[in-house]
């Protein structure tokens, strides 16, 4: 499940960032997991990629 919620951040459906008020959260159950995976795959909690 946390691979779909990742997939839907990354595709902007979703997002894990709490201050982001035109998305849907990730539910809280899963967000840190999900979270988890955006930084290892080098995404922001929006789904975008960071810079390196």
């Amino acid at each position: 499940m946390a691979e779909t919620y990742f997939m839907l951040v990354i595709n902007q459906k979703r997002t894990c960032d709490i201050t982001n008020t035109e998305m849907k959260l990730v539910p809280l159950n899963w967000r840190s997991e999900v979270e988890a995976l955006l930084n290892v795959r080098g995404y922001d909690t929006n789904g975008f990629p960071l810079e390196k």
